[in-house]
């Protein structure tokens, strides 16, 4: 409204609209003034972006996302340029800027020789003089806005918008809905179009704003990712189709029903919307239907409430506001009921209220057609845009299929406030400096001179970075604070407040300033009319609906909607494999998040998936083999394992907000050393999970440092791992030998085919997984058998020649310990040998659940080649298999050895006779050998 008054006063002063608003002498696309007389205007411009953006590479680091907006200060006149576009959306001169002054904090004073203009643009880079070309586009690393009024604020989301724009000029060749403003830059037509850009710069703030990261990118980077992309081009190309769509028949549509999309994805889990809405010319009908993503099941929607304006009755837990009426404040819901309706125009009021009331809202619709139109532009929107990703990028309507654009208005003025009904705290207001301790009277929101300092303001917030001030002066005045950089405030603003009494209620009515709206990202309320009124005790804020107010939302007929839902697949997400996209080790939090964003299907973390995953253990495998192992626990802690072996260090894990895992390294934590894993695909077959990893570690040299990085990893239940027993040889008791012989190339294809790998990455043994310190026998390590528990093979790091020694023994049986060498062969086999050379044998991993070791293993025993009923070759063996763990080898028992009882006396030959052979047995005695599992037989010949 302030800026329609001052354009209209200087209307009225210089006594034609060229004034305010035309073009230069010159320019090719707007009505040249009858006189060519010097025309220069003075823009006052606010630089406001993210301080992480930048025009030129600059690194940015730390994990928290920087405020949305911080002031740019010390900008110098080089750091602008004005430049004006012509019909084709193309640089056509560079406007002279002939004064140029800093003003307060982010604010800069610039005389330049054009008017008011759609098509004149100033371009701002935060480290040099923005480059361009005649005759070519708008250059992409610069922010920029239209000089719509002599008020500019230059922004992320007038950067977005303006860039949206200009993309479609120069793909057309024409500026379409934006003709008439460019042609005839009149006062009407630039404020139609002021308004219109601005709906486009909220449309494409809500939906990418909060999702796309901001610090250390460049704007040319950010309007290359895919998001950005697609929602930008989408959006302006909905827009064009709706602002030329046709007046249509709203009775007819609400006859056949109309159908709204939204989809959404949180912590709560991810899932599609879709509501109908009709009237059967007596009752309103609201179907609602859903399709919760549950594992990986197709997208199928399933009606799960419908509401019938003569029947469906309410209570006060489904209230989301309340309306302001002549019965005081009435609690609103969720659904709409028509009152009256014709071919152009319905009449609708909440389904908790009456005709009585008299808060009624006019409905009128526009249709257009969406044959051959792709269906991501027409999803791109605040709720559909999560669609997109179901539907290939080529997919398009068929016929039949309808767009709606509805406009909506109030029949008179509506205050709206939140349910603050059983002492809930949502819409009350307290003063900044004491945020918890509300107002409780309109008194108190008063001062009577403004504050010098922003210390001393009393003053409420109405966003993060919007503080106002109420003066109780002859001109009611409203001082708006914005936050500039850092903590630092200043008065952005002015505006002005009034009290009205409405059915008994005083409200103190204000307008915030669209310049405010503008700036500040985090404003959340749905119009800049706003009031504050003493309800329950408190001074609570709401907003106004003004009579007559226009608002729009779009929705599709039915056939559109079965279109839609025939071509969503979760077959048409990103295949399962790494993405790439993003890994850096100059990294930060939100790079981080727009590789995320760039990479994710829909398979993010949820507090449902993460519950699923508690006390699983967590497997990764690096590049050699080795491994590390996570395990969730419910209590928030979490535990480590490097190689199969605990850490014993006490850290705590979370899910963020964003759908992050956050495992702290320390305790306490510490935003220096955590890690955050986003996942963004799931094999659910094979569990298997698609990691972006992003890891900030302090190491105590210089500032700590930040990747991002992408990886695979596999789930196990704690009782999931199996040894791979295919083609095992069996053992046979009667000849302690197997059952069936094996020859070590049938061991190495057999194993091959056991093997459980994923990343093209298979766990092994190796050197740094057996040993610790050398020449520490404290730290020696030792493999168990589950199998056969009192087996072990203890593994030291004493090295003799090739090999390493240690010990095999059993402490079942007779009981043996015998000396071992062993060594890692180039694939990942361990191999040892009996000193005495009396037995050799290989194992080799197969798979790992994180804390043991899946085995095949090869074992040849020098006996069974003497042995003339076996003739085994040195190639020839036992295959078998089993499970081991890796343990401390001084936590293993010595093995008790029971000595054979001592041998006979020989008897005497007789004379003349040679002395007996002694008898050799045809088997070794019982217990006395490698697997073997007997009692000992000695036992019995004492």
């Amino acid at each position: 409204m302030r800026n329609y008054l001052r354009v209209l006063l200087c209307a009225v002063a210089l006594g034609l609209l060229q004034a305010c608003g035309g073009g230069g002498p010159g320019d090719p696309v707007a009505a040249a003034p009858a006189a060519q007389v010097p025309v220069s205007t003075r823009f006052n411009i606010s630089v406001d972006v993210p301080l992480g953006v930048n025009t030129a590479y600059q690194s940015t680091t730390g994990i928290m996302k920087s405020a949305y907006a911080d002031a740019l200060i010390n900008l110098s006149e080089g750091n602008f340029v004005i430049v004006l576009l012509d019909a084709e959306g193309k640089i056509y001169r560079q406007a002279d800027i002939t004064h140029w002054e800093e003003g307060p904090v982010g604010t800069y004073i610039i005389d330049a020789d054009t008017l008011t203009r759609f098509n004149a643009v100033v371009l701002v880079s935060r480290f040099n003089t923005p480059d361009f070309i005649i005759g070519e586009a708008l250059p992409d690393n610069v922010f920029v806005a239209p000089l719509l009024s002599t008020d500019v604020a230059v922004t992320l989301s007038s950067t977005l918008a303006y860039f949206s724009v200009a993309q479609k000029v120069v793909n057309d060749d024409d500026w379409g809905i934006f003709s008439e403003v460019v042609s005839k830059p009149g006062f009407i037509e630039l404020r139609t179009a002021t308004e219109m850009f601005d709906e486009i710069g909220v449309e494409l703030n809500n939906i990418l704003v909060s999702q796309i990261g901001l610090r250390g990118i460049t704007v040319e980077s950010m309007m290359d990712l895919t998001l950005v992309k697609a929602m930008t081009s989408g959006l302006i190309e909905r827009k064009y189709t709706e602002q030329s769509s046709e007046i249509s028949d709203v009775q007819a549509i609400l006859t056949e029903g109309f159908w709204q999309l939204k989809s959404q994805a949180s912590n709560e889990g991810n899932n599609i919307n879709a509501d109908h809405t009709s009237h059967d010319g007596q009752e309103s009908i609201t179907a609602q239907y859903k399709w919760d993503k549950n594992g990986d099941e197709e997208i199928t929607l399933s009606e799960y409430f419908t509401y019938f304006s003569g029947t469906t009755a309410f209570s006060d837990d489904d209230i989301t506001e309340q309306i302001l009426t002549a019965e005081g404040w009435v609690g609103l819901y969720d659904y709409l009921q028509v009152l009256f309706i014709t071919p152009r125009t319905a009449i609708l009021t909440n389904a908790a209220l009456n005709n009585d009331d008299d808060k009624g809202l006019t409905l009128e619709a526009n249709a257009y057609s969406l044959t051959d139109k792709k269906m991501h532009d027409y999803l791109a929107t605040e709720e559909n845009h999560r669609l997109t990703k179901y539907i290939k990028e080529d997919g398009v309507f068929e016929d039949g299929a309808y767009g709606f654009y509805f406009t909506w208005k109030p029949q008179t003025d509506q205050h709206l406030l939140c349910n603050n009904r059983n002492d809930v705290a949502d819409c009350r207001i307290a003063p900044v400096i004491a945020p918890l301790l509300y107002y409780t009277d309109l008194d108190d929101i008063f001062t009577n001179e403004p504050s010098e300092t922003f210390l001393n303001v009393n003053g409420f917030k109405i966003s993060d970075n919007i503080v106002a001030e109420f003066i109780s002066n002859d001109f009611n005045t409203v001082l708006y604070w914005y936050k500039v950089a850092g903590d630092n405030w200043q008065v952005q603003a002015e505006g002005t407040w009034g009290s009205v009494n409405t059915f008994g209620k005083e409200l103190i009515r204000f307008e915030v300033p669209n310049l405010i709206t503008q700036l500040d990202a985090s404003y959340d309320f749905d119009t800049r009319q706003l009031f504050l009124v003493n309800d329950k005790n408190y001074i609570n804020i709401g907003e106004t609906l003004l009579d007559g107010e226009k608002s729009h939302f779009s929705g599709f007929n039915v056939a559109a909607k079965e279109q839609i839902f025939a071509l969503a697949s979760r077959s048409n997400l990103p295949a399962f494999g790494l993405c790439n996209y993003g890994n850096t080790s100059n990294a930060n939090g939100d790079k981080y998040l727009n590789a995320v964003i760039e990479c994710g299907g829909d398979d993010r973390f949820n507090t449902q998936t993460i519950s699923e995953l508690i006390d699983q253990h967590i497997v990764q495998i690096t590049p050699e083999g080795e491994i590390s192992t996570i395990i969730l626990k419910e209590n928030n802690n979490w535990e480590f394992y490097k190689n199969s072996v605990k850490e014993d260090i006490v850290r705590t894990w979370s899910l963020t907000d964003d759908g992050y895992l956050r495992m702290d390294w320390t305790s306490p934590a510490s935003d220096d050393n955590f890690d955050y894993w986003a996942r963004t695909n799931h094999n659910l077959n094979d569990k298997l999970h698609v990691i972006k990893a992003y890891s900030i570690n302090d190491d105590g040299v210089g500032s700590p440092s930040e990747t991002v990085y992408s990886k695979i990893v596999k789930e196990y239940a704690p009782d999931q791992l199996l040894a791979c027993d295919t083609n095992d040889s069996g053992w046979s008791f009667d000849t302690i030998a197997p059952i069936t012989k094996q020859s070590l190339t049938q061991y190495t294809t057999q194993t091959a085919a056991c093997l459980v790998s994923w990343e093209q990455k298979t766990t092994r043994f190796t050197e740094n997984m057996l040993l610790n310190d050398a020449g520490v026998t404290s730290d020696d390590l030792a493999l168990t058998f589950a199998g056969d528990s009192s087996r072990y093979l203890k593994l030291t790091d004493n090295f003799d020649g090739d090999y390493f020694k240690g010990s095999y023994g059993d402490t079942d049986g007779c009981g043996f310990n015998f000396e071992i060498r062993w060594r890692i062969e180039e694939d990942g086999t361990l191999y040892y040998q009996a000193l005495d050379g009396s037995m050799n044998e290989r194992i080799k991993v197969t798979e790992s659940d994180g804390l043991h070791f899946a085995i095949k293993a090869f074992n040849h025993q020098t006996r069974w080649q003497s042995d003339e009923a076996l003739m085994y070759t040195t190639q020839e063996g036992e295959m078998w298999s089993d499970i081991v763990t890796l343990v401390r080898a001084d936590d293993i028992p010595e093995a008790v050895i029971i000595p054979p009882p001592p041998p006979p006396e020989p008897e005497v030959p007789a004379e003349g006779e040679p002395p007996a052979e002694p008898e050799t047995p045809s088997v070794p005695a019982k217990g006395t050998i490698l697997n073997d599992g007997q009692t000992c037989e000695y036992l019995n010949q004492a």
